[in-house]
């Protein structure tokens, strides 16, 4: 195929992640050691690998006929691929990166899937791979890795027709008080989002740059989104879940939106609550409780965000 060919295919499958409104409500479940985390919050205890492709294949069948995109994993998304359970007008965005970041401590280096790479998604049907990035762009040595891994990854998904959705996760470091934390957050989210724009990634999935939930939309949190919005350069965003609650993350929307974000991808801050042993009950939950909700974002994102399709274009 040639790079003409490449470039066209990769458009033509960013495009397919939002709805015929040109917005992105996506919603993620390509959770994998958080999902166990999750379930062990709930006091559900250890899923086997065999229960937690069922509470994602339920998730799926309750979320995705309101969503424009899903997040899932080829190892517990499995039943969700085989069974068909994606409608052909959803786009999937399949994850590259492994799992036990977070056990890396304060450095913390993103690897790939040893059995998992971007022809493997193509193969899968995938319109997208994603990579999540652990990002401290004051810790030198750390970002110089990460910033070779999202050029050789984005290469690499091109090389096959398809764009990489980056997801940059600013952590908190083991000396760093939650204060501390929270104050240098806001330049810390922008300046890695800076630093990785121009490293070929093709739709930047993005923290809401503050931690204050209450001070969601005050004017220091309303321009730190501009300047995240700024940082994005021609490169389309929208903004990620975080696991706050719906009415904070509504209002997350509605300043991300007005700041230029074509939409979102949530994950857990919908379906969490709603997760239980039984898959059954899982999923007539998520269709009573969670999907309703998933709806109130869409609703909202479509009155605010930037369409796809403006936010492609203005960047050619």
């Amino acid at each position: 195929m040639t790079s003409a060919a490449l470039e066209a295919a990769r458009r033509r499958r960013l495009l397919r992640l939002a709805g015929p409104d040109g917005i992105v409500a996506g919603i993620a479940i390509d959770h994998r050691d958080s999902l166990q985390k999750v379930l062990s919050e709930l006091g559900i205890g250890s899923a086997s690998m065999d229960q937690m492709r069922h509470l994602k294949l339920a998730l799926t069948r309750a979320l995705v006929p309101s969503a424009t995109a899903i997040m899932i994993d080829a190892e517990l998304g499995s039943l969700v691929l085989e069974t068909g359970a994606i409608p052909p007008g959803v786009g999937v965005i399949m994850p590259l990166e492994a799992q036990g970041y977070e056990a890396q401590g304060d450095r913390r280096l993103t690897t790939l899937l040893e059995d998992f790479s971007p022809l493997d998604a193509a193969r899968s049907g995938a319109d997208a791979c994603k990579l999540l990035l652990p990002y401290r762009v004051d810790d030198e040595i750390a970002s110089s890795h990460q910033d070779a891994l999202v050029g050789a990854t984005a290469a690499d998904c091109h090389e096959q027709g398809l764009p990489l959705v980056l997801e940059p996760v600013v952590h908190r470091r083991s000396d760093e008080s939650p204060v501390a934390h929270a104050a240098a957050y806001s330049s810390l989210v922008v300046d890695a989002v800076a630093r990785l724009q121009p490293l070929g990634a093709d739709l930047l999935k993005l923290p809401f740059p503050s931690l204050d939930g209450v001070r969601t939309e005050d004017a220091a949190t309303i321009a730190a989104c501009a300047a995240l919005a700024a940082a994005c350069g021609g490169t389309p965003w929208v903004l990620l879940g975080g696991g706050v609650d719906l009415e904070t993350y509504l209002r997350q929307i509605r300043v991300a939106g007005e700041a230029g974000a074509s939409g979102f991808l949530v994950g857990r801050g919908i379906w969490g609550a709603v997760l239980r042993a039984d898959p059954d009950e899982t999923g007539r939950l998520a269709g009573a409780l969670a999907r309703p909700a998933f709806e109130r974002c869409r609703e909202l994102a479509r009155d605010v965000a930037r369409p796809l399709p403006s936010a492609i274009d203005s960047a050619a």
